[in-house]
């Protein structure tokens, strides 16, 4: 019987988003994007999931390791 090679699993690189204020997204709350200035609340998402959040005038983004 021949072994099983398993790929290993590499997680992908998750983002904050930033607003101009420089107030970091939480999360969506009454159907509207939520922002704190307390960095420790911000909400990583992957970059497939930033398009809507990055539409709004001033938004960036920045990788979750540079926080």
């Amino acid at each position: 019987m021949e072994k099983r090679k398993y790929r290993k699993y590499v997680a992908p690189e998750m983002y904050v988003v930033l607003n101009q204020d420089g107030e970091v997204f939480t999360g969506i709350k009454g159907g509207k994007f939520q922002y704190s200035s307390n960095w420790s609340e911000a909400k990583p998402l992957g970059i497939d999931h930033t398009g809507y959040l990055l539409r709004e005038k001033g938004n960036e983004l920045i990788k979750e390791t540079e926080i």
